[in-house]
């Protein structure tokens, strides 16, 4: 039976990889989204069983609209991609004029890194719980983070931060979509060399800590495709407990990272009272 994928930001980087990785499986249809409509039909035209749409996920109405063709026309919906992403270039730190007002930051970034996984997100899960019973259980919806989502990064502030929210989106959500058979977790990578980053932002890294685009297309397809998996320490998790999950993936291996411990018995009741626990 032929499965369904739609990918955010699948023309090229990460999103395309795991698009290939799926359609070279052959029992995948992809729906691949991007806002070049020329890069998109290419990309999509080198893949088995893959379709393109063009949308900016920024935009709510246009993302919708692709969810709905895709769904309308397979009558089902078994993994999302909330892949998209821009890297950060705006100096949060420049020196501004010493006289009126500074002039405004640009933040559209959060646009798309936050405010499009989140439309992404939504929108899956309403797909997820239209499709047929018998792939309930099965369906899985997985966002890109990064490490600067893990831990700070001056570099890029207001990157750090759209991808902080994800992963406290992601451990927010996941428990209850669990209970509904749908399981959602983030992948956190390094820095991957991607056609997003341009040469002097990869300058600030050593070459040899970038992280091949194939070392996260394995993870995301363990993530996809498998029942449970192991990290690189040995930490096994099961069938059970794979779901908000913040893995971290590096050149070396994936990691699952834990959120941060809960401080005293009253903060244990303030978060139990936060996730309808009590």
């Amino acid at each position: 039976m032929t499965q369904v994928a739609l990918i955010t930001g699948g023309t090229s980087g990460i999103g395309f990889s795991v698009a290939e990785a799926l359609s070279n499986l052959r029992n995948w249809q992809i729906n691949i989204i991007g806002v070049n409509e020329e890069k998109g039909q290419k990309a999509a035209a080198t893949l088995l069983n893959t379709s393109f749409y063009k949308a900016n996920v920024s935009q709510y109405e246009e993302l919708a609209v692709v969810f709905g063709t895709v769904f309308n026309k397979a009558q089902r919906l078994d993994f999302v991609f909330a892949n998209a992403g821009i890297p950060e270039y705006t100096d949060l730190f420049a020196n501004q004029s010493s006289s009126g007002v500074p002039p405004k930051p640009g933040l559209d970034l959060l646009d798309i890194n936050l405010n499009g996984a989140i439309y992404a997100s939504y929108l899956a899960v309403n797909y997820f719980r239209r499709s047929p019973e018998s792939v309930k259980g099965t369906q899985s919806l997985l966002l890109t983070a990064s490490i600067g989502g893990l831990y700070p990064c001056m570099l890029t502030p207001v990157y750090s931060s759209s991808k902080h929210a994800l992963i406290g989106f992601v451990r927010s959500i996941g428990n209850r979509l669990f209970k509904e058979g749908i399981r959602v977790n983030t992948i956190c990578p390094g820095v991957v060399k991607t056609p997003l980053l341009n040469e002097e932002l990869l300058s600030n890294f050593p070459a040899d800590i970038l992280i091949p685009i194939e070392a996260v297309t394995d993870v995301a397809m363990k993530i996809v495709l498998e029942d449970g998996i192991n990290d690189s320490k040995g930490l096994c998790v099961t069938a059970d407990k794979f779901h908000s999950r913040a893995i971290h993936v590096t050149g070396k291996g994936l990691y699952f990272i834990d959120q941060p411990p809960i401080s005293d018995e009253e903060a244990r009741t303030t978060w139990d009272c936060m996730m309808g626990w009590r």
